[in-house]
């Protein structure tokens, strides 16, 4: 039996590069299908945001998965104004590949992060394994990491981040000994927003960002509470987050081509340079701009998930000062704002 398993592998016919990207598009592979990820994931699955760090195995990709995307507390919709795929390599002996996909997205952020609506540019890049129709990773490059995270700078976001220390991690609020939840607002304040700026904004360090980002997940699994300690706690695997950034570099997720064909994509959507790969949402009229109850946008019917818009956008004109950068060298009419 052995030796006809043998036989049998050896003569498999090589895996093309075309075989390998059909493969993946026919899987009807999506992130945002949260209930479908034991279909795509497993136990030697991973991602990563050089950012934000290395989520390993089915229920790590997921948590991160439903932080970005609409249920997490923090966003709304997530609308998918554009996408291209490229073929970058096939490993004949793994029998897999390599795909990057770059996307346009709109996102509304919730009530609590003030309804923010704005759009970005996003790189995946995915390893598929054929024969088990698995992925095998994901890196994610996101320019927006720093406007996504500044808008998570309000008081409800703050108070959402307490009271899940307070209430689904008592031990850790108790270690911390904290009273109030004023008190460990004014604590969650005085710390940066993140190491870094730009390209390399860190939000794994001994920052309010990564607190926010693991209250999201502690909420639902007590495994990240000590994640949100002030003071250095190990969780029940013996890790400490939230204390120190492992500062991974987006180099060591793609390559210099791979990241000037990105640049090439963010600008032939329209995005200036000086914009970081985001912008509040450009309209030139009222029609331009969502309201509340509007699906979100899609570029392919495989991604419609029926998510609606939750509140009012509206048409502004003229750049409000803070808002500069938005408008870039070649100012639009005007941009989407909640009303």
């Amino acid at each position: 039996m052995l030796s006809f398993m043998v036989v049998a592998i050896a003569s498999a016919p090589p895996l093309t590069g075309n075989e390998c990207l059909a493969g993946s598009l026919s899987s009807e592979f999506n992130l945002r299908k949260l209930d479908q990820y034991e279909r795509w994931f497993d136990d030697k699955s991973s991602m990563t945001l050089a950012q934000s760090g290395v989520y390993k195995g089915l229920d790590a990709v997921l948590e991160y998965s439903k932080f970005i995307f609409p249920g997490s507390p923090y966003i709304s919709t997530n609308g998918n104004l554009g996408s291209e795929f490229t073929l970058v390599s096939v490993d004949a002996e793994k029998r897999s590949c390599v795909i990057i996909a770059m996307e346009q997205q709109r996102y509304q952020m919730s009530e609590m992060a003030s309804n923010e609506l704005f759009e970005s540019t996003i790189m995946f890049k995915a390893e598929w394994r054929f024969d088990d129709q698995k992925i095998g990773y994901i890196h994610i490059f996101w320019l927006a990491i720093p406007h996504f995270f500044s808008a998570l700078s309000t008081h409800a976001v703050d108070n959402f981040v307490c009271q899940t220390m307070r209430d689904s991690c008592p031990g850790v609020w108790a270690a911390n000994e904290l009273t109030t939840i004023g008190e460990c607002e004014a604590k969650l304040a005085a710390l940066p927003l993140a190491d870094g700026e730009e390209l390399y904004y860190y939000v794994d360090g001994n920052t309010s960002s990564c607190r926010k980002l693991h209250a999201v997940f502690a909420a639902e699994n007590s495994n990240h509470c000590a994640h949100l300690s002030f003071r250095p706690m190990a969780d029940p695997k013996g890790v400490v987050k939230c204390q120190e950034s492992a500062q991974l570099q987006v180099s060591d997720l793609f390559s210099e081509d791979e990241l000037a064909k990105f640049d090439t994509f963010v600008a032939e959507i329209g995005f200036e340079r000086d914009q970081m790969g985001w912008r509040l949402s450009p309209c030139q009229t009222q029609a331009d701009c969502p309201l509340a109850g509007d699906l979100e946008e899609t570029s392919s019917p495989s991604l419609v998930m029926g998510n609606i818009y939750t509140n009012d956008a509206t048409c502004v004109f003229g750049a409000p000062t803070k808002r500069r950068l938005l408008f870039g060298t070649r100012p639009r009419a005007g941009v989407c704002v909640p009303t």
